[in-house]
C-alpha cells in the first residue's frame, strides 16, 4: 500500500511540478513582455528629452537671430532666397521669412526700414520677383506676359506691369521686345 500511495504522491508531484514549470514560462514571458515595454518606455522618454532639448536650442537661437548685424542677417536672407526661390509664392511673405531665418518678424521690420535698397520686406520680394519675371521674359519666349508674372510670384497681372514700369522704366512687352532685339544683333 505504501507503494501505491507513494506512486500517486508522486504522480500529484509531477503535476506540481508541470504546473509549476509552466507557471515558471507564463511568468518568463511576461516577465519579457514588461521587459520590453519598460525599454520602449525610456526610449520614449529619452526620445522625448531629445525633443524637449531641441526646442531649448532652437528658442536660445531665436532669441539670438535677433542679435545678428544687419549685414549678416540680411546676406542670410539672401542666401535662403538663392537656395531656393519661395518667393515665387505670392502669398510668401514676412512671416515666411522670419520663420526661414529663424528671426523675429519686428527684427525685419526693423532691418528693412533701415536698408538704403529696400524700404520693406514687400519691396525686397517686388524686387526678386522682377528679376526673376525678367529672366523668365527673357528665357521663356513661348510665355505670355502675364505666365511670367505669376510665376515669378506676382498675384496680379496688372500690379506687375505697374511696378515693372516704376522699376525697369518700360513696360514687359517692350523688355521683351528690348531683349530680343539685342539677342538678333
Amino acid at each position: 500500500m505504501i507503494t501505491k500511495e507513494y506512486e500517486e504522491r508522486i504522480a500529484e508531484l509531477e503535476e506540481h511540478v508541470e504546473l509549476l514549470q509552466q507557471t515558471n514560462i507564463n511568468l518568463i514571458n511576461r516577465n519579457l513582455q514588461l521587459s520590453q515595454q519598460l525599454d520602449a518606455y525610456y526610449d520614449v522618454r529619452r526620445r522625448v528629452q531629445v525633443l524637449r532639448d531641441l526646442v531649448i536650442r532652437h528658442q536660445e537661437l531665436v532669441k539670438h537671430a535677433d542679435l545678428r548685424d544687419d549685414d549678416e542677417l540680411m546676406a542670410l536672407i539672401e542666401s535662403r532666397m538663392e537656395q531656393e526661390p519661395l518667393y515665387e509664392n505670392p502669398d510668401f511673405g514676412l512671416k515666411d521669412i522670419a520663420e526661414l531665418t529663424g528671426t523675429s518678424q519686428t527684427r525685419l521690420i526693423e532691418l528693412f526700414r533701415r536698408s538704403p535698397m529696400y524700404k520693406s520686406v514687400d519691396d525686397y520680394l517686388d524686387y526678386l520677383r522682377l528679376i526673376r519675371s525678367m529672366y523668365y521674359l527673357q528665357s521663356e519666349k513661348s510665355w505670355s506676359i502675364g505666365a511670367c508674372a505669376q510665376q515669378a510670384g506676382f498675384a496680379v497681372i496688372r500690379t506687375f506691369n505697374r511696378k515693372f514700369l516704376d522699376a525697369i522704366g518700360m513696360t514687359p512687352i517692350e523688355f521683351r521686345q528690348l531683349m530680343d532685339e539685342g539677342g538678333r544683333k
